[in-house]
This record gives structure tokens, sequence and C-alpha cells, in this order.
């Protein structure tokens, strides 16, 4: 078994109505998983049970809206002598979210191209 970080892409559907914007976050997991084609299908269990509108109550700028699982962006080995245990001496668990960023595109093309890994100009929410 070896240890991912795997960046997971979700991003915010209006339900009802075309948008042009569109507000993500990249969820980056731990994985602990035999190879990479196992720790990309953790990965995508994981954002997949992500997905969803919150029984009716997402909103996204006051209008109905859904998270939608968008892909694994990246997907990097960790090295095992980094991930033994956390700050606080508390064992590291499998599917643990170690951190997340959120940004904004201007596009659905530009979404995609965010998901590819490939070069996008964002916004970066802080």
């Amino acid at each position: 078994m070896g240890w991912y970080a795997a960046s997971v892409v979700m991003y915010f559907q209006l339900e009802d109505e075309p948008q042009a914007e569109f507000y993500l976050w990249e969820n980056v997991y731990l994985i602990d998983a035999v190879d990479a084609a196992q720790a990309r299908q953790k990965a995508e269990a994981l954002g997949r049970l992500e997905e969803g509108d919150d029984d009716g109550s997402l909103r996204w700028n006051g209008k109905p809206a859904r998270q939608v699982f968008g892909g694994i962006r990246k997907l990097l080995t960790c090295s095992p002598s980094l991930l033994s245990r956390t700050a606080n001496n508390e064992k590291l668990e499998d599917g643990m979210e170690a951190t997340y960023s959120a940004f904004m595109v201007s596009s659905r093309e530009d979404l995609d191209t965010f998901i590819r890994g490939e070069p996008v100009k964002v916004i970066y929410e802080e």
C-alpha cells in the first residue's frame, strides 16, 4: 500500500438556468491504495459522495444549485515518511481531506480545462 494525494474537483451547477461562471472547489484527499489506479477509483468515489443539492437547500448566489463531481485533476504519490502522523500525532486515515482551494472560472470550457489539469485563468477565492 502507498499514499496518494488526489485533487478532486467539485463545482456548483445552477439547477434552473444556464450559467457563465463556475464556482469550484479542489479538495485534496489522502488516499491509501495499492496503486495509482485504485487511488483514482477511491478518489472518484469520494467525489461522487459529495454530489447533490443538500435535499434542495443548496444555493449558489441565492439560486438553487447542486454540487457536481467534475473529476480528478491530479493524483500525486506521497512520501511515506511525511505521512506517518499528523501535526497532533494523530493517525492518518484513508480518505481524509488534507486541504482545499476555492476558485472561479469564467466559462464551462475553462472549467473543463481546469479539470484536465491544463493551464487556465482562474480567480482564487481565499
